[in-house]
């Protein structure tokens, strides 16, 4: 039988780790396993495993309990807290931790405050950092390529020329459409695969599909389809006028329902007049949103409810579809 050697400090593995993935092991039950603070917090947080004191211009080790092992091709650093240093004056010191270590990640304190400063168990001390490694090899050579800046050291860029920041423009190819025009959003290739909206559940439209851009925009010959409709719809008159009546009269109005320009809205959500038609057209905008492929009843209903309303709606949705 093959047994893999495990470190006598940690227990730690040295089997290969998933690529995202930080493995953390608790040496004490009074460890805090590192989280982020939001989503796009670029560093885990670091917790103290005790109290603790750093004394005014000097320093101190803090333990923090938990080994970490990386993933492949990375390395970590610790970094100081924005909060600490503005507040109290205390710096993190420090700077790589290799990627193989997998000893106690423990935090240098620098208090460059003029007073001794208390920290509790549980506080966040730090942040952790991951990077990727470049991989390079060293080689000598007889001669280094020719660069802009050459061996001009401290203060060379803030010589003329001075170097500016050049903008290229990019055309449009991804837009997400909203039914308030002014939150449109736009995005050029360059943003596929980095920014953060495109990493979400992709709503986007095509050029192929004009109807459902019209649709989603709510331009004015879309909401004159609306009305005249609505012409036709007795209960949505009948809502109509209940509505205009106590505004009018300056009665208290339902908290659900709005009229607005002769448009009524249920929950913020257009109300459609009883138009199999006009139904279809949203349906087809909403169900044929996608480039390669059409969604699914669940993602149709959850895209129509979104901005529409009439009754009967989810039945309708998932006969259409």
């Amino acid at each position: 039988m093959i047994h893999q050697k495990r470190s006598a400090e940690t227990g730690l593995t040295p089997e290969k780790c998933e690529p995202t993935s930080l493995r953390i092991r608790k040496l004490s039950d009074k460890a805090i396993i590192p989280t982020k603070g939001s989503r796009f917090a670029a560093g885990h947080d670091i917790h103290a495993l005790t109290d603790g004191l750093v004394r005014a211009e000097g320093h101190t080790m803090v333990e923090t309990g938990i080994p970490i092992q990386l993933p492949e091709g990375t390395y970590r650093r610790l970094a100081g807290r924005s909060g600490m240093y503005n507040k109290m004056g205390i710096a993190v010191g420090g700077s790589v931790i290799d990627g193989d270590y997998t000893g106690e990640v423990k935090v240098r304190l620098q208090n460059d405050g003029e007073a001794d400063c208390l920290f509790k168990a549980e506080d966040r001390i730090a942040q952790l950092i991951i990077e990727l490694i470049a991989n390079a090899d060293a080689m000598e050579v007889d001669n280094l390529g020719a660069s802009e800046r050459g061996k001009l050291g401290f203060g060379s860029s803030d010589l003329n020329p001075k170097r500016y920041i050049t903008a290229k423009e990019e055309g449009v190819k991804i837009c997400f459409i909203h039914t308030n025009t002014s939150d449109n959003e736009f995005f050029s290739t360059a943003d596929i695969g980095y920014h953060p909206r495109l990493m979400r559940d992709k709503e986007m439209l095509s050029s192929a599909h004009g109807n459902a851009a019209l649709t989603r925009t709510m331009n004015a010959s879309f909401q004159d389809k609306i009305r005249v409709a609505g012409k036709e719809d007795e209960r949505w008159q009948e809502r109509g006028r209940e509505l205009v009546g106590l505004r009018e009269s300056g009665k208290k109005m339902p908290n659900e329902w709005i009229e607005k320009d002769r448009l009524l809205y249920y929950k913020n959500q257009l109300y459609i007049p009883k138009d199999e038609s006009l139904q279809t057209e949203i349906a087809q905008g909403c169900h044929n949103l996608l480039v390669a492929a059409h969604f699914g009843q669940e993602k149709t209903i959850a895209i129509v409810t979104r901005d529409f309303y009439w009754k009967g709606l989810t039945d309708w949705i998932r006969e259409y579809v």
